[in-house]
């Protein structure tokens, strides 16, 4: 099964308790060092970017199933965890005024030494763009309220970031890895998992709207005037009023024709550049895709590109009331595996794994 697709969680407003909360902060810290210390870095980045496994580490240490919170309380309990650490993982930004942090927290980890200053230039450009594809190229009617990158010494890096939808009172979680080289489009999402797959978005993210994004540059290259009184005589109100059976997507009926202007006076080489471009939003992204559409015939994707457990109960009680007894053996387990990876013995790693393979012959899920 691929790994791709968003969670989407119902808003949920609030803190966990603060007894939860500190456990939370030792067993997350404590399972990710653990995965870190017998398979690697790399690894543990990996998890972080697979909703399926981000979500069932935020249930297993207590959270709301289905919360929107579920996203903030697991990473920030994990920054707190990694910050008392100071080694090897840092994790930065947050939800609302804590993205702005992310500057003076980039600025830090450059003046200890961590990572270059033109490195950490090109990765929050990098991190720029990530946010730029979830809130404009993908469409789905979630506008993002939260981002979180999670790095390494290397400069690998994760972001985790989330939307939401009040209309629907929903939250949509996106799971974005670069392993190297770093592709915006064509699917480079690395997950999305869901319960509510929406009926139509626009997705210039996707690989099937390449033909269009080419469309898109091409269309801008040309004077706007000789569009524009061609729009203005289809007397077209929404998007979805433009063809019979057509899957696409409402709009309103104004479009910024001198942003359309700047925009051909600036010619942009492709469609990375157009999308890119500071001052380039929504409004303009989808005007641009809608006249393409109907001046080419080019179609972009209206897909929505959309994965999904209960340890020790859960912060509202569902499944069950956390059981503090137990959470807190659970904690002292873990510190035992770690303490003995340490000293070099293995019989408790080889009690996990005869563990893991047992419990995963005896469950339904």
């Amino acid at each position: 099964m691929e790994k791709r697709g968003s969670a989407i969680l119902p808003l949920h407003y609030g803190h966990p308790p603060e007894y939860l909360y500190k456990r939370m902060v030792k067993l997350g810290g404590l399972v990710s060092e653990t995965i870190r210390e017998k398979f690697g870095v790399d690894r543990l980045l990996e998890n972080f970017s697979d909703p399926f496994w981000f979500h069932s580490l935020s249930l297993a240490i207590g959270f709301d199933w289905n919360s929107s919170g579920t996203t903030t309380a697991t990473l920030s309990a994990l920054k707190e965890f990694y910050n008392r650490k100071n080694e090897g993982i840092y994790i930065l930004g947050g939800k609302g005024k804590k993205i702005g942090t992310m500057g003076s927290e980039f600025d830090a980890i450059v003046n200890d030494g961590v990572i270059s200053d033109s490195k950490a230039g090109k990765i929050r450009e990098d991190v720029r763009r990530v946010a730029k594809v979830d809130q404009t190229l993908l469409q789905d009617g979630f506008d993002l309220y939260m981002q979180f990158l999670v790095m390494d010494s290397s400069g690998k890096w994760v972001v985790v970031q989330q939307g939401m939808s009040p209309e629907l009172r929903m939250a949509r979680r996106y799971h974005w890895i670069n392993r190297g080289s770093m592709d915006f489009l064509n699917d480079a999402r690395n997950g999305i998992a869901s319960q509510v797959l929406q009926p139509t978005v626009l997705d210039l993210s996707a690989s099937e709207s390449s033909g269009h994004r080419n469309s898109m540059v091409e269309m801008i290259s040309d004077n706007p005037s000789q569009y524009f009184a061609r729009f203005r005589e289809s007397n077209q109100s929404t998007l979805d009023n433009y063809a019979d059976n057509s899957p696409v997507l409402r709009m309103d009926y104004r479009i910024n024709w001198e942003k359309m202007r700047a925009l051909y006076e600036y010619q942009p080489k492709n469609f990375e550049e157009l999308a890119f471009m500071k001052g380039v939003g929504k409004s303009t992204i989808r005007a641009i895709s809608y006249l393409a559409e109907l001046i080419y015939g080019s179609e972009p994707s209206f897909r929505d590109p959309v994965k999904y457990s209960f340890a020790l109960g859960g912060k509202d009680g569902v499944p069950k009331p956390i059981n503090v007894h137990d959470y807190d053996k659970a904690i002292e387990f873990y510190r035992e595996v770690l303490r003995d990876t340490y000293a070099g013995q293995k019989v408790l790693d080889d009690f996990i794994r005869k563990l893991a393979r047992y419990s995963y012959g005896n469950s339904c899920h």
